[in-house]
């Protein structure tokens, strides 16, 4: 006896199946609660500006063939979050449009960045109504080859 499976069965499954995948950029944040953009205290980096750039040069190695290449790498910006208690997470590194070629290059100079800012000693946090609060902060990267 052959079975005979409907096309509305099919679509059914692939309805439900749907549902239950996740795309990385769905996925939820590690930080639970409101996350401001804007918030009354900026989170500050401990010492400051100054204290920041310097960790940052120190800390942010440029990869040979991009400084072999002199390669401008255009606007560079890290984006994560800082937390009530001044940790960091979620950190996302942007750059202009890149061609394969180039991104490979790059790939190595994001993962240095990533890899300083996971490092960092934990910022004062924002606040808002005097109290502390998780903030998305955007830091420009700026790359001098010279």
């Amino acid at each position: 006896m052959k079975h005979c499976t409907s096309p509305l069965l099919y679509l059914a499954v692939i309805a439900c199946t749907l549902l239950f995948i996740r795309r990385p950029e769905a996925m939820a944040q590690s930080v639970k609660g409101k996350i401001y953009t804007v918030a009354e205290r900026q989170p500050e980096y401990p010492g400051g500006k100054a204290a920041l750039s310097l960790f940052l040069a120190e800390n942010i190695k440029v990869p040979n063939a991009l400084v072999r290449k002199n390669y401008d790498t255009g606007p560079v910006a890290a984006k994560f979050i800082i937390d009530d208690l001044g940790y960091v997470h979620d950190i996302r590194v942007t750059t202009k449009p890149l061609d394969k070629k180039t991104l490979k290059r790059m790939q190595g100079f994001i993962t240095a960045v990533i890899a300083a800012i996971e490092k960092m000693p934990r910022w004062r946090p924002g606040e808002v109504g005097g109290n502390p609060v998780a903030v998305f902060y955007t830091l420009p990267i700026e790359v001098n080859m010279q």
